[in-house]
Formats: structure tokens, C-alpha cells, sequence
């Protein structure tokens, strides 16, 4: 039947940065949403060497300041991007003005953006935050979804429109709706920490081809970097277990001298890597969004905003929506190409930037070393490249929030 947007209920299961930024969106179109999360509801807020720090190409940073879901005077802009392999020739410098834009991203701390955004939905009237709260779905069909939410206020169900699972690598609603998926197991480990240098990195950010794997060290603070080193399993093992000093040196040896000295290292924490991603984006009415739907290798940088793109055109389909199941077809074959080609150059960097065994290191390196002589003489060639990593050449739909003046009617059986 046709019913108002104001009555149509979305269910969006997990609260961090995409689920938030979902929410967030979907309620400024006008629709009622359930915001369902199975953590707690204070965030913890660490200082110093030991903040967790995400980095956001220049889209994501543009589309979430036009939906004012951006913290002003926050984060560190990234104005270039230095990419080099230790032992051989050749680099490639992406710079802001090569794209004629003031920054290239911008790495901010996650629990300011978490919170930021925490804020504003406890502030938006049309967002029903259960938290903590755990959900399944327990019916699917093209019309409408129902899940059980469990929470310390006991067991309910709750029927809607359409639930958006942005419930992480692991999702238990993709298992729920049997949305089959696939992973490749990158048989490594990214340590993460944050470093203090000798020398202002001038927002810089580095990315360092090592035989031990990549290095990307990211501007924080002035003299303060967010490193991400990759290594195989069972050398990361050791690694994090090394002394301060001792894990310094190691990163030193393998990032040079053009930060000077590093000089202190924050709190280590380290993940498994491996690509997970999911047959299917969608199934009646569940989507998957973030993690859920793909989890990739940190090497390009990419998880984040390919997700934050996912999020918004969902957004500007469903704003102008008629009719959800076809809103929700529209989204998934607009999004595809996209999608395809990030999870295909970060899974090519995951493999090819490894330690090969001869008589495979050779040719690679050459080919390695060519491309990014090439990219870095040819600027053609290096704004294509920086357009691209930037997500500046990708086509989204506009999202238009609801007007005052009264509310769309869309198809939906909710």
C-alpha cells in the first residue's frame, strides 16, 4: 500500500561510523528508524600516542561535510601522498594541487568522529537508538523484514521496511538472511600503533613497499604519524612483542630517514588480514553495508570509503524513493562497478606487494619500480591515479533531505 515516508520504519543494525552515518541519513529523508547496536554506550576516549585514527580520501570528507556529519577544525589534512619501494628506484607523489583540491583526505581520531556522530543521533528525533541490543532477523521476504532485538529490557519483535546490516566483518544478520560469502586468507597481520618523530611530516602521508610488507604511516598531530605495518603472521608475532626500542629500529630500518628519528610508539594492537566479502548485497529486504558486505586489505586504504559511498548513494536512492524494492536494484547495480574495482586493485597490492620467491621478485620488481617512474613523470597518468584513490571520479545520486512542505509517498507494505 501507499503510505507516508514518516511511517515507513528502517531498521539499521550496528552503531559505528557507517551505521551511525546511515541513520543519520536515512532519518533526514524522513523515515523512522531503529538504530540497533550490541555495544555500550559510552565510547572510550584514549589521549596521546595511544588514539586510534581513521583516514578519509577527499570525497568521504566532502560528502559527510555537506550533510554537516563532519566535526569542523578536526583531524590533520593529507596534502600529499608519497608511495615508494625500499631498495629500488622510482616513486609516485600524489599532491592536492595535481587534482586542484585543498587536501587529498584527512585523518581524524575515531573516537572524535564516533562521537560526533553519536551525538547527532541521540539528537535526531526520527532515530530510536536500542544500545545495548542484539538482533536476528527472523523473517525476510520482499515486503518486509521482522527481527527479534534482545536487550536487557527483555525480547521484542520488530517489523520494517527494510533492515541495513552494518554489523561488521562477522555479521551475524548476513548469517541470519543466509548470505553466503567468500574469504581469501592473506596469511598476514597489520600491527597498528602511532609514532613520534624527530621531524614535522608537512601532512604528508607514506606508503613504504617493504620485503616484510607495506608500511603506510599517515599525518596525526604535528611530529606525530598513525603507522600501519603489514607482515606476514608469523613474523608479526614476534614483532609485537618486541621492546619499544626495538620495534622503533625495526621501523626505522625499513622507513629511512625522512622523518628523522622516530622517538616513541604508542599502545600496539594487531588484526588478521584477509578479504571477506559476500555473494550478494542485498536479499528482499536486507542490505548490507561496510564490513558486512566486504571487509579488504588496509594496503590502499580503501574499506572506509568505499563504504562511506556505499552509504550515501543508499541515502540519495532511498531520499528519492518510490518504491524500496526497486530502490534497493537501482543501488546495488550502480554501485557494482565501483565495488568491483577497489576490491580487484586492493587484492592485486595485497599479493603482488609481497615477498616473492625467486624467480618471481625479479620481474616484479621491475614492473613495480617502471610503473611508478611512469606514474610519477606522467601527470596524466598521476591525476588519473590520484582521482581515482581519491574517489573523486566516482558518479553518486544526490541526497536530497525531506522538505518541510510535506512528505514523498513510496510503495511499502510496513
Amino acid at each position: 500500500m501507499i503510505v507516508s515516508k514518516q511511517a515507513v520504519k528502517i531498521i539499521v543494525v550496528g552503531a559505528g561510523i557507517v551505521g551511525n552515518v546511515q541513520s543519520l541519513l536515512l532519518a533526514r529523508a524522513g523515515y523512522a528508524v531503529t538504530l540497533i547496536d550490541n555495544g555500550s554506550a559510552a565510547l572510550v576516549q584514549a589521549d596521546g600516542l595511544n588514539v586510534r585514527s581513521v583516514a578519509l580520501s577527499r570525497r568521504s570528507s566532502e560528502l559527510l561535510a555537506e550533510q554537516q556529519l563532519w566535526p569542523e577544525n578536526t583531524g590533520c589534512l593529507i596534502k600529499s601522498v608519497h608511495v615508494t619501494e625500499r631498495g629500488k628506484y622510482g616513486a609516485v607523489r600524489l599532491r592536492s594541487e595535481d587534482l586542484d583540491v585543498p587536501s587529498l583526505g584527512v585523518v581524524i581520531q575515531n573516537h572524535l568522529l564516533e562521537r560526533y556522530l553519536m551525538a547527532q543521533v541521540k539528537n535526531q528525533p526520527n532515530i530510536q537508538l536500542l544500545q545495548p541490543a542484539s538482533a536476528e532477523v527472523v523473517e525476510n521476504s520482499p515486503d518486509a523484514v521482522t527481527v527479534q532485538v534482545v536487550s536487557d529490557a527483555g525480547s521484542i519483535e520488530i517489523t520494517a521496511a527494510l533492515l541495513v546490516a552494518a554489523d561488521g566483518t562477522h555479521s551475524k544478520i548476513r548469517q541470519s538472511v543466509g548470505i553466503k560469502s567468500t574469504s581469501t586468507d592473506y596469511l598476514q597481520h597489520a600491527i597498528v600503533a602511532n609514532l613520534q618523530c624527530q621531524r614535522d611530516h608537512q601532512n604528508i602521508a607514506y606508503e613504504r613497499f617493504t620485503d616484510g610488507g607495506p608500511l603506510a604511516l599517515l599525518p596525526l598531530a604535528k611530529r606525530q604519524m598513525a603507522m600501519v605495518l603489514t607482515a606476514d603472521s608469523a613474523v608479526a608475532d614476534r614483532w609485537i612483542e618486541k621492546t619499544d626500542a626495538d620495534f622503533l629500529t625495526l621501523i626505522q630500518q625499513r622507513f629511512g630517514g625522512r622523518l628523522g628519528r622516530f622517538e616513541a610508539v604508542g599502545r600496539r594492537a594487531m588484526f588478521p588480514l584477509a578479504l571477506h566479502e559476500s555473494r550478494s548485497q542485498m536479499k528482499d529486504r536486507v542490505v548490507l553495508v561496510g564490513n558486512s558486505a566486504r571487509t579488504l586489505h588496509p594496503v590502499a586504504g580503501q574499506g572506509l570509503n568505499l563504504a562511506l559511498r556505499d552509504v550515501f548513494e543508499l541515502g540519495a536512492r532511498l531520499s528519492a524513493c518510490v518504491d524500496i524494492g526497486e530502490s534497493l536494484a537501482e543501488f546495488v547495480t550502480q554501485r557494482a562497478a565501483d565495488q568491483r574495482l577497489v576490491v580487484r586493485q586492493t587484492d592485486v597490492l595485497a599479493r603482488v606487494f609481497r615477498r616473492q620467491p625467486w624467480p618471481l621478485s625479479v620481474p616484479l620488481g621491475l614492473f613495480r619500480t617502471s610503473s611508478m617512474l611512469l606514474l610519477d613523470t606522467v601527470p596524466p597518468l598521476r591525476t588519473r591515479f590520484g582521482s581515482a584513490s581519491s574517489g573523486l571520479n566516482v558518479p553518486l545520486s544526490n541526497f536530497v533531505p525531506r522538505q518541510s512542505s510535506g512528505s514523498q509517498k513510496i510503495n511499502s507494505s510496513t
